[in-house]
């Protein structure tokens, strides 16, 4: 019989505060992403940072599935869904979002992803069979738009500007993240770790010829703290979330991680202020609280949630599955990180 002394103790309340520390590391990571590309984008183009952001965070991730199957034999494994996300929530949005924050100011950009889970919704609504939009649902994606469109706020300065196109820009990297997640959850389970790996070495290697030939990146004279950006983009905002994010969702419920959902677009819009100084519209902010409020609408569960196990490919929140797998749960974030 084992002494008292060797029996080990939980401590709900500890675990429980862990877990918030995690939450809050990864969406400051993952909130970081938009402040260290518009430190970046002014000196470094856009195929180039996304080639070097996602070879270094590949490499990385590479290291980390050897370390962590050392003495297990890899299986045989189809490419097509590491160049399908590697796309959708790979080199696309990451292309898209620099070419955006040469327009808009951090903190606009990181407003506007907020509105992905309801581009995930409406998605799986025409792709996947068993999540139909009810009419809840539906209500909060009438109320998630209404919140891009005060975010947005069509006028004629801004028209003249160019800021609308930089909006409609990030628009259009929140539907690809969407479609990215709803993918994860067509294809169904997969080694989410070496398929996350892949999908980054997919994002950097796809993007090489095209800086090579359109932007030739040996020109390039980038700014010290542009390198650095670059550098924290593939290792602070990309690698180390994405191992983050596995480490939490195998010990937390899955409506628990999604927060991070919530929790990053703030964090975006924060550092933009404080760090940048960047102004932020009374009217945009508004419009920030209403998506919020669509996104909580139409991720809002119908039945309780089962305790999640499932490790997801992508910046996505997952249901129950086989350990070592993924599968995208449809309250999931649509992510911020390629």
């Amino acid at each position: 019989m084992p002494r008292p002394d060797t029996i080990p103790h939980h401590h709900p309340v500890a675990e429980r505060s862990r877990t918030w520390v995690e939450l809050g590391l990864l969406a400051l990571m993952w909130g970081s992403t938009f402040l260290l590309m518009k430190v970046a984008v002014p000196t470094v183009p856009a195929f180039t940072m996304a080639a070097v952001r996602g070879l270094l965070a590949a490499a990385l991730l590479s290291m980390v599935v050897s370390w962590s199957r050392r003495g297990s034999k890899p299986t045989p494994e189809s490419w097509t869904p590491a160049i399908v996300l590697g796309t959708l929530s790979g080199w696309l949005p990451n292309v898209l979002t620099a070419w955006a924050l040469l327009r808009l100011a951090s903190a606009d950009a990181g407003m506007l992803s907020a509105a992905g889970p309801i581009f995930v919704v409406i998605l799986a609504h025409f792709f996947l069979k068993s999540e139909r939009i009810h009419a809840a649902q539906a209500v909060g994606v009438v109320i998630g738009f209404v919140g891009v469109g005060l975010i947005v706020g069509i006028d004629p300065d801004t028209i003249r500007s160019g800021d609308i196109f930089g909006k409609l820009a990030m628009i259009a990297v929140a539907v690809s993240y969407a479609a990215g997640t709803v993918y994860s959850r067509w294809i169904g389970p997969q080694d989410a770790p070496r398929l996350a790996m892949r999908q980054q070495l997919v994002a950097g290697a796809f993007t090489v010829p095209i800086a090579l030939a359109i932007e030739q990146p040996w020109t390039v004279r980038p700014e010290p703290i542009a390198v650095v950006a670059i550098v924290g983009l593939a290792i602070w905002a990309s690698a180390i979330p994405i191992w983050l994010y596995f480490r939490l969702i195998a010990h937390t419920r899955a409506v628990t991680v999604s927060l991070v959902a919530y929790l990053t677009p703030a964090v975006a819009v924060l550092l933009g202020v404080l760090v940048l100084g960047e102004k932020l519209e009374p009217t945009a902010a508004v419009g920030l609280v209403v998506v919020f409020i669509g996104v909580a609408v139409t991720t809002r569960r119908r039945h309780p949630v089962v305790p999640a196990r499932a490790i997801p490919p992508t910046p996505t929140n997952t249901s129950a599955g086989e350990p070592g797998t993924s599968r995208i749960d449809d309250a999931a974030p649509s992510g911020s990180d390629g």
